[in-house]
């Protein structure tokens, strides 16, 4: 399958499918002010069992496999996945959906969007995990693209 990057499409088609979600990682870290590419959207779904049932939904109508280890599962797995609660990364053919759940550095669903900004793009309103999430949830990781956000982020914040 050959994807094609189209975020802006993807995150539009999980709005419309009702799917409650916030947004973390890259998308995150540019909303906050730190402009840098990004290859997937990484979300925290609220894991209500009719909100995962609309993420699996919507994923494999967009011809969604689970990635592991370098494999692609059959769409059929995204709902096992998902139900299980912990990090599930599924490549479409609008890119890749990484789907966090059950990490220790990410906080629960409830937690962030309590906490969480919404935001509007192009017309359509999104939520963002707060700064603070974010920061620590970069301050928790150990890979080199995540100390340099937050060294932009808090760069950024500081008025630097």
């Amino acid at each position: 399958m050959t994807e094609q990057l189209r975020l802006r499409e993807l995150l539009e088609r999980l709005v419309e499918a009702e799917v409650r979600f916030i947004i973390v990682g890259g998308l995150a870290v540019i909303a906050w002010g730190h402009v840098r590419a990004t290859q997937d959207v990484d979300i925290v779904p609220d894991p209500d069992a009719e909100n995962l049932e609309r993420l699996a939904a919507l994923l494999e109508s967009l011809d969604g496999r689970v990635e592991v280890e370098g494999d692609r599962l059959a769409p059929s797995t995204i709902r096992t996945f998902l139900k299980v609660g912990d990090r599930t990364l599924v490549s479409t053919r609008l890119g890749h959906v990484d789907v966090l759940q059950g990490l220790p550095q990410v906080p629960p669903f409830r937690q962030l969007d309590a906490e969480a900004e919404s935001v509007e793009l192009d017309g359509l309103t999104l939520r963002i995990c707060s700064l603070d999430a974010l920061l620590d949830m970069k301050r928790a990781s150990e890979r080199a693209r995540d100390r340099d956000d937050l060294d932009a982020l808090e760069a950024t914040t500081s008025g630097e």
